[in-house]
């Protein structure tokens, strides 16, 4: 009867085990900086303390390899201007990530395991910004050669 007890006991834990062996081993972005590749559209808001509503729509295109380039229309409390930005990016297998930009500005990533779509939050003091990116269009040529071959 013990034997059985032990038996049915060690099924469970391995039944119960098993979902999340598979969920480790099977990496959503397993292509990591090369989700991300191609030119998105932009577009995101929120506050900045002391200037007040921000909102933004532009492009971003990503390289797949750890390096990015934005170009904004912002409107800063009713003022508009243009903006570029070039970053450093890293995909994570789980799917998350991180984005600092070269205006000092620092953002928390989630991309979908196809990288068609992403949401970030900016994570600087002072700041409650929000958005969403969606793929206009891959990389082609050689630079989707070089993203896609890093994994």
């Amino acid at each position: 009867m013990r034997k059985h007890l032990a038996g049915y006991a060690l099924a469970a834990i391995t039944l119960a085990l098993v979902p999340q062996i598979l969920w480790a081993s099977d990496a959503q972005c397993s292509k990591l900086n090369a989700t991300l590749h191609g030119t998105y559209i932009v577009s995101g808001g929120g506050t900045i303390i002391g200037v007040g509503p921000v909102t933004a729509l532009g492009q971003h295109t990503w390289d797949g390899q750890g390096s990015t380039v934005a170009n904004n229309t912002i409107s800063a409390n009713g003022n508009v201007f243009l903006a570029t930005v070039t970053g450093t990016f890293t995909i994570n297998a789980d799917c998350t990530g991180s984005l600092a930009e070269s205006d000092g500005s620092h953002y928390n990533l989630v991309v979908s395991p196809d990288g068609n779509t992403l949401s970030w939050i900016e994570t600087d003091a002072g700041t409650v910004l929000s958005g969403t990116e969606v793929r206009l269009r891959p990389l082609s040529g050689e630079n989707a050669d070089r993203a896609t071959s890093k994994k």
